[in-house]
This record gives structure tokens, C-alpha cells and sequence, in this order.
């Protein structure tokens, strides 16, 4: 039996996601966040079931020293060969100035041992696996966002480039694990601007 009523309600949450830039901490409890997020993670499908997605999960201290120390020490190796962007490196330490101040920040990785293993097992999907992954860390991302925003946690997705080697040294991941994204939230100190969701009539197509 359908019931729109209850998909209108979902409805609401998605259009409760914004990107949120302004954070601070907000009261709850990291435990309870934790196994809140765990839960998250659990249901998220992936290929084959084979779970290439991996999640670090940074807290309290050590959230702020990622955003105060960190990313800004690979930001500045980044840029060091492009003295013209120093307006760009000056957003983006702002950027990591308000990261810092949240709640905690999720780093989502792809497992490219078990990419290699399907390739493997699975030949025939062998040129595809690739964008299986990435669909399914898309989805960890969306599903995380979309539930920190459901109990009133503002985040955002930042794609911030050449933190591989320093994540690996500083958290001593498994180098097969690939950092896709960085999701910085906290408490929403600032409300994002609305956005215009409209879109042109022939990116949706309906054949009957």
C-alpha cells in the first residue's frame, strides 16, 4: 500500500539539508553521535555487499587540530607553486577556521583492496567497479548529511585536495584506503542562504 503522505514527510528532510559553513558545538552527547552514525553507515547498501566504503569518524580535539593544523599545512604545500591564488588559499583558511569550531568531522574513504578483489572475482564487471565505489560513497555521504541534518546538525561536503599522505601519518590509515570527502558539522550558527531548486524541464523526462 502507497502512501504519499509519509514520502511528502521525507520529503521535508530533504529539503532540510543545506551546505552550513558557520558551525559551533552543539550539546550531544559523542557517544550517542557515534553509535547514531555507526547506525547510518550499517544501512547504506553497497555492490555485491562487499562494504568498500570506510569511515573516520574525528571528535572534539581532534576535529580542531585537523581544521587548525592539518589542512592548512597541505594547503599551503598546495598553493606554495601558485602565488597568484592567494586570495583562494585565504578562503579556504577561513573555511577551516570556522571547520575547527564544530562538532566533529567525518572522513569518508574508498577500500581500493576490495575494488581490486571484485575486478577479480567479478571480470565481467571488471570496467565498472570503479564507478560502483564511487556511487556508494556517495551514498554514505548523502545518508550521513541527510541524518546529522534530521537532529539539527549542519554540515557540508568539502572535497579538499592532497590530504592523503598527511591523514595516513597523522591517523595511521590503511594506505589502501583512498579520502574521497571531509564533512565538517556542528551546531548551525549561521542559516545558509535558500537556494533555487528549479531546474530545466528536459533534466527530468518521463516516457509512458
Amino acid at each position: 500500500m502507497t502512501d504519499l503522505q509519509a514520502g511528502r514527510e521525507w520529503l521535508s528532510t530533504l529539503k532540510g539539508r543545506h551546505s552550513v559553513y558557520h558551525l559551533g558545538k552543539a550539546d550531544i552527547k559523542d557517544e550517542e553521535l557515534t553509535a547514531y552514525l555507526k547506525e547510518i553507515f550499517s544501512l547504506v547498501p553497497s555492490s555485491f555487499n562487499a562494504r568498500s566504503q570506510r569511515i573516520l569518524l574525528l571528535l572534539g580535539k581532534e576535529s580542531m587540530l585537523f581544521w587548525k593544523d592539518l589542512v592548512p599545512i597541505a594547503l599551503e604545500k598546495n598553493y606554495e607553486a601558485c602565488p597568484g591564488e592567494k586570495e583562494v588559499l585565504d578562503r579556504r583558511r577561513d573555511l577551516c577556521e570556522s571547520f575547527s569550531k564544530g562538532n566533529g568531522t567525518i572522513l569518508f574513504f574508498n577500500d581500493s583492496k576490495i575494488g581490486r578483489a571484485l575486478k577479480s572475482s567479478f571480470k565481467e564487471y571488471a570496467p565498472s567497479v570503479d564507478r560502483f565505489m564511487a556511487q556508494e560513497i556517495g551514498m554514505d555521504e548523502y545518508a550521513m548529511w541527510l541524518g546529522l541534518s534530521k537532529i539539527g546538525l549542519g554540515a557540508s561536503l568539502q572535497h579538499f585536495l592532497g590530504l592523503d599522505t598527511a591523514v595516513r601519518a597523522a591517523y595511521e590509515t590503511d594506505p589502501d584506503w583512498i579520502l574521497d570527502a571531509q564533512m565538517p558539522f556542528g551546531s548551525i550558527e549561521k542559516a545558509p542562504e535558500p537556494k533555487d531548486t528549479s531546474h530545466d524541464p528536459g533534466h527530468f523526462r518521463v516516457v509512458r
